[in-house]
C-alpha cells in the first residue's frame, strides 16, 4: 500500500507503542484543549505522537474527523519517518536528509476514482471550513490556524512547489494565507503582474516523509513533487484536482486538500501567531485564497504542528544540519559535526565542531557557516571531542575556553529572518580550545578502559539490601 499519514501512525503502534498517546474524550480544538494536551506533555519532558479521536469543529459541533500532532516532536520518530535507524537520529540523520534532498523519484499519476482523498468532495455551497476541526494554538493568535504545507505551480515550467503554508479561517469559502516564501511570492507575482487569480492548495496531512521533504533546500524550479518521492522511497501518487483537473494534480493519499485560487491585490488581516521562536509573530496583511473545493478521506485526520515546540524546531533544524555540514566540509575539510539546538529555536543557533588545526581557523569556518544561513544569530565552534549535541559539553567550553575579547566578534547590520533582541547582529563565539599558549587537557577516562568496560555487562540490579 502507498505510504501514508494512517501507516506511520499504524507503524509507530506497533513498533513503538509508547511514542503513541491517544485522547478519545471530547475536545474543543478551538478553545485551546488540543494545546493544552500538547503543553502538559511538554513541561513533563514527554513527546509521544498525540492522536486526539473526538474534535469538535469551529462552529463546536462534532467534526467526524480526528487531529494527530507531535509527530516530528522527537528526532528517532523523525528517523522513523525516513526508514532510518532511531539510534542514529543525531548527525548520521542529519547527513541522510542532505543525501535524500539531492534525489528525485518521479510522481505517478492515478485516477480520481482510486484516490482515498477523494472519499469525500465538497464543491460550490456545501464547502464549509468551519466544519474542520482546526486547532488554535495560543492565547493572543489571530484565530485558529492550518499549520501545514501548501503547494503552487510554476506557471512556466509546470513543476510543483510546496512548503509550510499558514492558513487563517475567514469565513465558510475564504482563508488569509500567510506566504513567507521566496518561491511562492514568485509565483504570486507572475499572476499579480498578468492580473489573474493563483491556483493554490492546502495539503493538511500525509505521511511524514512528505513534509519532511517539502522542506529540502531546492531552488526555485525544481519539481518538489519528484524530490518529496525520495523521502518517500516512492513514487507521490497525484490525482487530478477539482477545480482546475488535469492541469494541477494534489497528493492522492493525502488527508485532506483544500483547493482554491488567490485573486490579485487583495489582502487582508493574518497573525499574530505563536511563531518558531516562541514570540508572536506581527500582524500583516497577506493574499487571500477563496476555496472552490474541499476533498479529504472518510475519518480524516486534520495533522497540526504544534509551533513553538521540538516538532516545529526539528522540521527547520534536521533539513538544514547535513547540508551545513557537507558545504563547511567541502570548504575546510575538517568539520565533525553540525547541530542547531532546540535552546536556538532550531534556527537562530548553530554549534559547530571541527579538529582545528591552526588559530584564528574557528573564526573563518563561522563566518562561512553564517553566509550559508540569514537566520542564524549565534554561531559557536567547539573542538572535535566536544558533542554538540550534548549542550551541557557546548556551555561548558564557551565557559572555559572563550576570552571575550578575543574570541567573541559580532557582525552588525546583517539581515535576519526573526525578530529577537540580537536584531540585525551576528554574533561569532569560537569556544576551542587556544592553540597559541600553553591551555589544560580535557580530562578524560582512557578510550581502552571505556571499550574494555561493558557497563550492561558489569553492572546488575540489586534486589535489596540486607
Amino acid at each position: 500500500m502507498p505510504k501514508s499519514l494512517r501507516s506511520f501512525i499504524e507503524q509507530i503502534d506497533h513498533q513503538h507503542p509508547e511514542d503513541l498517546a491517544v485522547v478519545k474524550r471530547t475536545v474543543d480544538p478551538n478553545n485551546y484543549d488540543v494545546s493544552a494536551v500538547l503543553e502538559h506533555l511538554t513541561q513533563r519532558k514527554q513527546y509521544p505522537m498525540v492522536l486526539f479521536e473526538s474534535p469538535l469543529d469551529l462552529d463546536g459541533n462534532p467534526s467526524g474527523m480526528r487531529i494527530v500532532a507531535n509527530v516530528f516532536a522527537t528526532r528517532e520518530r523523525v528517523a522513523d519517518a525516513l526508514g532510518f535507524p532511531r539510534e542514529k537520529s543525531g548527525m548520521p540523520l542529519s547527513l541522510e536528509y542532505a543525501r535524500l534532498e539531492r534525489a528525485q523519484i518521479p510522481w505517478l499519476g492515478i485516477r480520481r476514482e482510486d484516490a482515498p482523498v477523494k472519499e469525500t468532495v465538497q464543491l460550490g455551497e456545501d464547502i464549509d471550513i468551519n466544519r474542520l476541526p482546526i486547532v488554535n494554538h495560543f492565547e493572543m493568535d489571530l484565530s485558529a490556524v492550518i499549520t501545514m504545507a501548501a503547494a503552487m505551480k510554476d506557471p512556466e515550467t509546470g513543476r510543483y512547489d510546496v512548503s509550510f503554508i499558514k492558513g487563517f479561517p475567514k469565513g465558510p469559502r475564504k482563508l488569509g494565507v500567510s506566504i513567507h516564501s521566496p518561491h511562492f511570492d514568485r509565483i504570486l507575482d507572475y499572476y499579480e503582474k498578468r492580473d489573474e487569480a493563483a491556483p493554490f492548495i492546502h495539503i493538511i496531512g500525509h505521511h511524514p516523509a512528505f513534509f519532511l521533504g517539502a522542506l529540502a533546500l531546492a531552488p526555485y524550479g525544481n519539481d518538489d513533487y519528484a524530490t518529496i518521492g525520495s523521502f518517500m522511497n516512492e513514487p507521490i501518487r497525484l490525482t487530478p484536482s477539482e477545480t482546475w483537473g488535469d492541469k494541477f494534480l494534489v497528493p492522492a493519499d493525502a488527508e485532506i486538500v483544500i483547493e482554491g485560487e488567490i485573486p490579485p491585490g487583495i489582502r487582508e488581516v493574518v497573525d499574530p501567531f505563536g511563531e518558531v521562536t516562541r514570540h508572536y509573530q506581527a500582524q500583516c496583511l497577506r493574499p487571500v485564497l477563496n476555496v472552490t473545493a474541499v476533498t479529504h478521506r472518510h475519518n480524516a485526520i486534520l495533522q497540526d504542528v504544534f509551533s513553538g515546540h521540538q516538532g516545529h524546531w526539528n522540521l527547520g533544524g534536521i533539513p538544514k544540519e547535513g547540508g551545513l555540514l557537507n558545504t563547511l566540509q567541502s570548504k575546510f575539510g575538517n568539520i565533525v559535526a553540525v547541530h542547531m539546538p532546540y535552546s536556538g529555536c532550531s534556527r537562530l543557533s548553530c554549534y559547530i565542531s571541527i579538529d582545528k588545526r591552526i588559530e584564528g581557523e574557528a573564526k573563518r569556518i563561522g563566518i562561512a557557516a553564517l553566509a550559508e544561513s540569514w537566520m542564524f544569530n549565534w554561531v559557536v565552534l567547539v573542538d572535535k571531542h566536544i558533542d554538540v549535541f550534548n549542550e551541557e559539553d557546548v556551555i561548558w567550553a564557551m565557559i572555559t575556553n572563550v576570552e571575550p575579547k578575543r574570541d567573541i566578534d559580532t557582525i552588525q547590520n546583517a539581515y535576519t529572518l526573526f525578530d529577537t533582541a540580537a536584531g540585525y547582529t551576528k554574533t561569532i563565539i569560537d569556544a576551542t580550545k587556544p592553540l597559541d599558549r600553553p591551555f589544560p587537557e580535557m580530562m578524560k577516562v582512557p578510550d581502552e578502559a571505556m571499550r574494555r568496560v561493558n557497563i550492561d555487562e558489569w553492572i546488575e540490579a540489586r534486589v535489596g539490601v540486607r
